[in-house]
């Protein structure tokens, strides 16, 4: 995959139009992203570059910090959400280096960050971390433990088991995390034993709080799904979502959902598995938008002062 320098032109903050983010401040360090998971959104966007490409905003740091501290252009700015459209912890050295500078511009700055990553997280940033970590909302992507399951839906991203990693790494540093279980996949993530094997290994490492929501699907992500997976997989997700209609999920123009009967049997499941260990499940209105949700992010940050820790562990995008 070649990462390819590029020049950001336009202002590097700018603010979320979807889902429990809405109103948001984001920011996107790269064009493009090396995990090339199947299901993800954000390639299927007309402007989303090939699947070989990674374009690398090489002036972002210095544009954000032009951005922020000229009096004329200046925003009101608390929080910042990393890469709506990519990955963070993306395994380039140049993606990780902007990514990096990028954070401690808002971080020296007094302004909160949060990311959600597939990725691993190297040393540097959880150090960064560590003396900022009531300005630091950390959120791990993680549906499966399965090898197989990575290597199929997440080729590119971290081992799962690095992921686990990441969150112990995290909160011995101070840094509350949160798991997001995005995209569940009927049938094949939400058996009793994957559910009892992801919640039990996420219990060992302290997590206490996960976000759930099953794959929904718009017509250019099936596309990506016909194309790249296991024939076996792709008829088997094919027959959940056949009778199906389409509906609208958050700004999409059209999606489907996983019938409701099996969402519900799945997040039951879920729950009572978590509710035995002491957890605490929600389930991501944004993507459910015919069942009773929660809401996944917390709108009223405060303007002056910081979050509560509430706050900061549930600043994630869906």
């Amino acid at each position: 995959m070649r990462v390819i320098p590029a020049q950001r032109k336009s202002r590097v903050l700018s603010k979320v139009r979807f889902g429990c983010l809405s109103e948001a401040y984001s920011i996107n360090v790269t064009r493009g992203c090396q995990f090339r998971c199947v299901y993800c959104y954000a390639r299927a966007y007309p402007e989303a570059p090939h699947i070989e490409k990674v374009y690398i905003y090489t002036n972002l740091a210095r544009k954000l910090s032009e951005e922020l501290d000229n009096p004329r252009r200046r925003i009101q700015v608390d929080w910042v959400v990393f890469n709506t459209a990519s990955d963070s912890f993306q395994a380039d050295p140049q993606i990780l280096d902007i990514t990096f500078k990028s954070m401690k511009v808002l971080l020296e700055r007094g302004i909160g960050i949060s990311f959600l990553t597939k990725g691993w997280i190297p040393d540097r940033f959880v150090a960064l971390f560590r003396d900022y970590p009531e300005f630091i909302s950390a959120g791990i992507g993680l549906v499966s433990l399965s090898k197989r399951y990575k290597e199929i839906f997440e080729p590119g991203a971290a081992d799962p088991w690095e992921r686990l990693l990441n969150m112990e790494r995290l909160s011995k540093a101070g840094i509350g995390v949160h798991v997001r279980v995005d995209p569940i996949i009927p049938f094949l993530t939400d058996t009793e034993h994957e559910t009892r094997s992801l919640l039990g290994q996420l219990k060992k490492v302290g997590v206490e709080k996960v976000t759930l929501s099953y794959l929904h699907l718009r017509p250019a992500i099936a596309h990506q799904l016909k194309k790249e997976l296991p024939s076996t997989e792709f008829k088997l997700l094919g027959s959940f979502f056949e009778t199906q209609p389409w509906i609208h999920v958050g700004t999409s123009t059209k999606s489907k959902l996983v019938p409701r009967g099996i969402r519900e049997k799945g997040y039951e499941r879920f729950k009572a598995i978590s509710q035995e260990l002491g957890m605490v499940c929600l389930v991501c209105s944004c993507k459910n938008p015919d069942l009773r949700g929660d809401i996944c992010t917390e709108r009223g940050i405060k303007r002056k002062g910081l979050p509560g820790r509430e706050q900061q562990l549930s600043l994630f995008k869906c």
